[in-house]
């Protein structure tokens, strides 16, 4: 006779204490995917005003990206230094700043620098706020609430779709009105992130750091080492490669879904928001199943499904052709399917497969390559709408059904690790 897998604790059973350090640090997904979809929308936005080319959005995104990319890296290493709530409260700070840029422009020169801003503080975030998740979890649920920044992240796209479907016709001033969004839920997070501790799984590993003895020097020499030796290095390269290359086609919705739209299916961007809207609902919900899901054994049947349905997603405009319902149906299939083989699978597996003093680091590093890899497609990603979207489609296609086969066939079965 077989024994009974124990039943989950249940969520509503979850201290208020846990939840509130989930949402504050799980903003950093909401202002993540805020900042992306409104740099793309506001870009339109503010494209006649200041005489915007194509050529420049597609820099000012793969400005967005890079930065990102390099403040993931050592947003990362600088958390697991000194600590999570040092680092994830100034770089708030830094994207408060920056979208205030974004908002208040005059000229595009500073939409350049304030693009910079945004896309560092974002990035260095991102890794440091998904530790601290998933280190203030209780047992039973870290997989469950780093899942929930994901719902965030969900949600944000579509906060932001809907202010694109009322400012859409704005022109310069919806553009401004965007940015002002991400700039009031930066400057509340940031308020509010003040009033939390410290991650007490960090505390632990760092005070057994100290009584090691060893010197900041030889610590930090140490730690890359371990990060980049037998044990660590593939979980390291193979997280690398799902996250960066799944995110090509995510990344590809973010930033330029709008210019699809308009350049080629021929539509205004209020509409396109209106479409975004409703697409979103789905993946939405999809989310939330994420979460109830995750923790349990048969997430990787739903990671399954959802690689398979973000491969048929990619495909649609090659098949179909580019229009409003075959751009629909890609973002569809694909915000379904990423909710169970994308980013959200990236970061469990990010918390599971590193241990405490080097969790925060390999979030930064997988992350950098996959921001340096979105903006390197970024540059040219705006051409290949110009010339027609067969390669982009077909890149996007293989790329998805690459990172399906990699979770299934080789990350799964990884061994997860000990917290310290």
């Amino acid at each position: 006779m077989t024994e009974a897998t124990p039943a989950l604790p249940r969520l509503r059973d979850l201290p208020r204490s846990s939840w509130r350090v989930a949402i504050l640090a799980g903003m950093a997904s909401y202002l993540d995917a805020g900042a992306i979809i409104t740099s793309g929308g506001a870009l339109v936005l503010y494209k006649e005003h200041f005489g915007i080319t194509l050529g420049q959005i597609g820099e000012l995104s793969a400005i967005l990206t890079f930065l990102f990319a390099i403040g993931a890296l050592i947003g990362g290493r600088l958390g697991d230094r000194f600590g999570r709530k040092r680092v994830f409260t100034t770089t708030m700070i830094g994207l408060v700043i920056g979208s205030a840029i974004m908002a208040c422009a005059s000229n595009i020169w500073m939409l350049y620098g304030g693009t910079m801003l945004v896309g560092f503080s974002i990035g260095a975030d991102l890794p440091v706020s998904m530790t601290m998740i998933s280190e203030e979890a209780p047992p039973g649920f870290k997989g469950r609430l780093v899942a929930f920044s994901h719902v965030l992240w969900m949600a944000a796209i579509g906060v932001t779709f809907l202010l694109q479907i009322v400012v859409g016709d704005m022109a310069t001033l919806g553009g401004r009105l965007m940015w002002g969004h991400i700039f009031i839920v930066a400057m509340m997070v940031v308020v509010l992130r003040t009033t939390l501790p410290e991650s007490g799984e960090w505390v632990k590993a760092d005070a057994l750091r100290k009584e090691a003895g060893a010197d900041s020097g030889t610590v930090e020499i140490g730690a890359l080492r371990q990060l980049f030796g037998p044990q660590f290095l593939k979980p390291l390269i193979a997280l690398g490669l799902f996250y960066g290359v799944f995110n090509l086609a995510a990344n590809t919705g973010g930033q330029f879904g709008t210019l699809l739209y308009t350049e080629l299916a021929k539509t205004s961007v209020s509409t396109a928001g209106a479409v975004n809207t409703v697409q979103l609902l789905l993946s939405i919900i999809c989310a939330v199943i994420f979460m109830r899901t995750v923790d349990l054994p048969s997430r990787m049947n739903w990671f399954l499904m959802g690689g398979v349905l973000a491969i048929a997603g990619q495909a649609m405009p090659l098949i179909f052709g580019v229009s409003v319902g075959s751009l629909a149906a890609w973002q569809i299939l694909q915000g379904i399917g990423g909710a169970f083989a994308g980013e959200s699978m990236w970061k469990i597996w990010s918390q599971e497969l590193f241990p405490t003093l080097l969790r925060s680091t390999a979030q930064g590093a997988t992350t950098f390559f996959t921001r340096l890899l979105a903006a390197v497609a970024a540059l040219g990603t705006t051409y290949l709408i110009a010339d027609g979207p067969t390669t982009l489609f077909v890149t996007l296609t293989a790329a998805v059904s690459f990172t399906t086969a990699l979770g299934w066939f080789y990350i799964r079965k990884l061994p997860v690790v000990e917290t310290v």
